[in-house]
């Protein structure tokens, strides 16, 4: 088989070798989807500590556990759902959710003022303080969609739940950022 750093390898194809004892696959597979799962793992626990020990045990899983992910399942919607079981873990254990702020990471454009760069700071922090109000299910299914880019069935599926139960979670979810930011926006 060729090198696995080549951008040319599906995921699946990457499985295979991972599967089969090469450990270059792993890395490839952990340098794509890490940036993904970190920042799913930091929106549901507003903690980076406890955000970075999800996503590591998530890597850590797939390297011991890749011989659980069946042929046809992606190993995205896997790998998520090992970082969504390992968030849940951590919520249990803590009995509670963190309201830790987010750190901010200001996105400067060429064209920016300190005072458009305030205003964008602010704007980010009410969506994200509204979204850590959501409760777990809907900020789940909410994020999920909305910035990981999932399908309802890749939701459903990862969630075990209905399609129709994705879109109700989705549709609560958004009336209620809706309602939150209506004095702001």
């Amino acid at each position: 088989m060729g090198p696995v750093n080549s951008l040319s390898i599906s995921d699946e194809e990457l499985v295979i070798r991972l599967k089969n004892g090469e450990i270059g696959a792993g890395a490839v597979l952990y340098s794509r989807h890490k940036n993904g799962i970190y920042s799913f793992c930091l929106r549901m626990l507003t903690d980076e500590d406890a955000a970075k020990d999800a996503s590591q045990e998530t890597f850590l899983k797939m390297i011991t556990k890749i011989h659980s992910i069946e042929k046809g399942i992606a190993c995205k919607s896997w790998l998520f759902s090992v970082a969504r079981n390992e968030v849940l873990m951590v919520i249990r254990r803590k009995n509670t959710i963190l309201m830790e702020q987010f750190d901010d990471e200001t996105i400067v454009f060429d064209h920016s003022t300190p005072l458009s760069i305030s205003i964008q700071m602010e704007t980010k922090e009410k969506i994200e303080k509204a979204i850590q109000q959501l409760k777990p299910a809907y900020r789940e299914a909410y994020l999920l969609r909305e910035i990981e880019g999932m399908t309802y069935n890749e939701i459903a599926q990862l969630t075990s739940t209905t399609v129709s139960a994705v879109k109700t979670k989705l549709y609560k979810s958004r009336v209620a950022l809706n309602e939150m930011l209506k004095p702001f926006f």
